[in-house]
């Protein structure tokens, strides 16, 4: 039977003379948003610290990634190592939707860890400074060659460019 990295025993915090553990976890995972994913190899790298405190328990840490990233303008793919900082409750009464379920001697991670990791992403992600762009001109388009014929645009709209006066022309 497989274990879930992401199930964590915490018995020995449950107490009143209970003291902080520190806990990894390495595993693949498959979470995605628009444009970026998660990569699956590296695995995903969580250093947490379990600290018991009054009525649960409460995880802090690091988590180390790699994400499949696309370019909102040039749609060039690119991979790119990111870290996050994490912090939640695990509570018995988790009676507010700021804690997560402690139930029993186990706490199961892996939602508060695609919760903080997912929040971390940017919003749209490009290549950097030395992004290409989409479109350099009106007959290139896509970083591709040339994309008309004989030099001439595939644009629906080329024939208006004859309707110009010669001097609004611009070539």
């Amino acid at each position: 039977m497989p274990t879930n990295a992401f199930l964590l025993n915490v018995s020995d915090l449950v107490g009143n003379q209970a003291s902080s553990r520190p806990v990894s976890i390495v595993e693949p995972v498959d979470w995605k948003i628009e444009m970026i994913q998660i990569a699956g190899d590296p695995p995903l790298l969580a250093d947490l610290v379990l600290h018991p405190v009054s009525g649960g328990i409460a995880v802090t840490g690091r988590v180390r990634f790699t994400t499949q990233d696309t370019c909102y303008r040039c749609l060039r793919e690119t991979l790119s190592d990111r870290d996050a900082s994490v912090g939640a409750l695990f509570d018995r009464n988790n009676d507010d939707d700021e804690s997560y379920p402690l139930e029993g001697h186990e706490i199961d991670v892996s939602q508060m860890l695609r919760d903080e990791v997912m929040l971390s992403l940017p919003i749209v992600e490009d290549c950097g400074d030395d992004c290409p762009g989409v479109v350099t001109s009106a007959e290139t388009g896509l970083n591709t060659e040339n994309s008309g014929v004989d030099g001439g645009s595939n644009s629906p709209f080329a024939v208006l460019k004859g309707l110009l006066e010669p001097e609004e022309r611009t070539e």
